[in-house]
């Protein structure tokens, strides 16, 4: 059929979808204390490993073609949630612009301040019918005490976020509110996955009594990448700074640090792309002044834009950059350590010397540094107790084109021009 994979890779992935299952079984059932969310939480785990399992016996050769083939909702649905029970009484009569109001505060704050409720559960029951279906790229059910369940139980509200990206648009002829939201966070399971922020479109369609009878849903990233993010630990995850809005951070900047933050450099979209390098362009254009005191610390590569002739970054590690991986840079006021991860954070090359800028006196962008590689590391785990030396020296040069409390880009000199954005992550 084109759609199956050598023999070696159906057997490693039928192994890891039964160890994995298994694993989670037992971590899931220990816990008896929590024997309602347990089962569910051990159900969800469950449906996960066999959508995943899907989705790695496509053919890898044509993913996207691949996914189109398979409906995840098959493998995911919301199985021992409950049987569909009354939520309540229904509030009917509201106008579409009071129904659009009410739906932007669950949305952020959820209806009693638990936090947006596709994150916490906190909705307005009383804005739906208790038979609304709910589509999402992985899910499709009529229940609205079924689809609150399985809310409460997917993400920590205390670590994940909704934000709401316009005002709410509101359709006469055809009885709808559309909204546009970004979220992301951390999953309620035993390897606590981080999802990093993706944008969703949700069209609620209202009946005649003035009660939604559906919410359908839209992504900006696959059901399959959404899958994988879910598998990934978060050790493996790409970085996320907590760093709260600094008052006097531009506008631009604010819009491209939401929009990378938590995210891997291979992970965006084409038109995300051109999203980001619009704002880049912006940000290096206003040539914002270099606060200087805000570069120690440990900054997570989360985006790199090429070159003129697309190049890239020029590490001085000498091994390759897997997308699994994350790499960073620990500044401090006279030094600079390049860490590249080879196996997640079990194993790493740290390497590192003197930095020098070239300018003390100026604070204008861009701001040219120099850094005079020394030594370099293989490194077991954290600490230095555990390291190989490394032969590496040479010299590198970059620019610091933006410098803010919690975002950082660069543009390598001597390495192809590419341009670096950062988050600082502590």
């Amino acid at each position: 059929s084109g759609r199956i994979m050598n023999p070696l890779s159906l057997i490693l992935s039928a192994s890891f979808a039964a160890a994995t299952c298994t694993a989670l079984s037992a971590k899931l059932a220990s816990n008896n204390s929590l024997q309602t969310h347990s089962s569910r939480r051990s159900w969800l785990a469950k449906s996960l490993v066999s959508a995943a399992s899907a989705t790695l016996l496509l053919d890898v050769s044509n993913p996207a073609a691949a996914v189109a083939d398979v409906d995840l909702r098959e493998f995911t649905a919301l199985a021992p949630l409950g049987t569909p029970t009354s939520t309540g009484s229904k509030l009917t009569g509201l106008s579409l612009s009071q129904m659009a109001s009410r739906l932007s505060h669950d949305l952020v704050e959820g209806s009693t301040g638990e936090g947006g409720y596709f994150i916490s559960g906190d909705v307005s029951t009383q804005l739906f019918r208790d038979d609304c279906k709910f589509v999402d790229p992985t899910n499709s059910v009529s229940s609205l005490s079924r689809y609150q369940n399985a809310l409460k139980i997917l993400f920590d509200p205390e670590q994940s976020y909704v934000q709401l990206l316009e005002p709410l648009q509101i359709d006469e002829s055809k009885n709808q509110i559309t909204a546009i939201i970004r979220s992301g966070g951390i999953l309620r399971l035993p390897w606590n996955p981080r999802i990093s922020s993706y944008d969703s479109t949700i069209i609620y369609t209202i009946d005649d009594n003035g009660l939604i009878e559906s919410q359908e849903q839209g992504w900006s990233i696959s059901s399959a990448e959404a899958l994988k993010e879910t598998f990934t630990p978060s050790s493996l995850s790409a970085p996320y700074s907590n760093l709260p809005i600094p008052k006097t951070e531009p506008v631009e900047v604010t819009e491209l640090f939401d929009l990378i933050n938590g995210h891997k450099p291979q992970s965006f979209s084409q038109d995300q792309r051109f999203q980001i390098a619009s704002l880049i362009d912006r940000i290096v254009d206003a040539r914002y002044e270099w606060r200087k005191e805000d570069l120690d610390g440990k900054w997570a590569l989360a985006y790199l834009q090429p070159g003129p002739d697309g190049g890239g970054i020029d590490r001085r590690i000498p091994f390759p950059d897997l997308p699994f991986n994350n790499n960073y840079q620990i500044f401090s006021k006279k030094s600079l350590t390049n860490v590249g991860e080879l196996l997640g954070p079990l194993l790493e090359v740290r390497v590192g010397g003197s930095l020098q800028e070239e300018d003390e006196s100026s604070y204008s962008t861009p701001k040219r540094f120099r850094a005079n590689i020394e030594k370099g590391a293989l490194c077991v785990g954290d600490g230095d107790e555990k390291c190989i030396p490394l032969p590496i020296k040479g010299e590198g040069i970059f620019d610091g084109v933006y410098l803010g409390e919690r975002l950082r880009i660069g543009q390598n000199i001597n390495g192809g021009g590419a341009r670096v954005v950062q988050v600082k992550v502590a």
